[in-house]
């Protein structure tokens, strides 16, 4: 899978977190090294549609890079946020670990004992991160552009057609034409972003 197309999963999916976890999205926490962190992940991971580096997450946070900041913000992350499952760490190789979110979309829970053992209870909505962090290749929203028109095309082809303004031959023609674009274009969205549309809300 590309790094890219592991993204997108990461959007599509709501991750469950408790409670103790779920405190570090929240807005009491937004001082907190924890959220900055998590925040600083999501836009550089949307900007450079990939995962990111240590340094960039502390430049990006404390404004320095240096030794020491990248120290405290890697602690941060090894003793809550992988600890929690929001944040995974991606080794490359010996000298090359970058970091992603798990997920951009939460679910708050809250375990519950019984005689099959402990499961999960969800408590509230589904927490998500600002669509604008998301890591959606610029490709999807010019595809969903082009779906719009198409289909706002086709509504004024049948408005005229309707008021006598296209001959029938003309009219099959131009449905048949911007059909076939449109049902391309669906099929491609469907097939390479699916289930983005619904939760960016651009759905027709």
């Amino acid at each position: 899978m590309s790094s890219e197309e592991d993204l997108l999963k990461r959007v599509t999916q709501a991750r469950n977190l408790k409670e103790n976890c779920f405190k570090y999205l929240e807005e009491e926490s937004k001082e907190l090294l924890t959220h900055k962190i998590i925040f600083a992940i999501a836009e550089i991971t949307s900007e450079k549609r990939g995962p990111v580096k240590l340094a960039e997450i502390a430049q990006k946070i404390i404004g320095a890079s240096d030794k020491n900041k990248q120290d405290l913000v890697r602690l941060t992350i090894d003793k809550s946020l992988l600890k929690c499952g929001i944040v995974e760490k991606l080794r490359y190789s010996a000298n090359d670990v970058r970091y992603a979110l798990t997920a951009y979309r939460f679910q708050k829970v809250k375990g519950v004992d019984s005689f099959r053992g402990e499961s999960v209870e969800p408590i509230g909505e589904v927490y998500e991160l600002p669509k604008s962090t998301w890591p959606i290749p610029d490709e999807f929203f010019i595809l969903t552009a082009k779906k719009f028109g198409f289909g706002e095309a086709l509504k004024k082809i049948n408005t005229d057609f309707d008021k006598d303004e296209l001959p029938r031959g003309k009219y099959e023609d131009l449905i048949r034409n911007y059909t076939e674009d449109l049902n391309e274009i669906t099929k491609k969205i469907n097939s390479q972003y699916g289930g983005v549309e619904e939760l960016v809300g651009t759905k027709l």
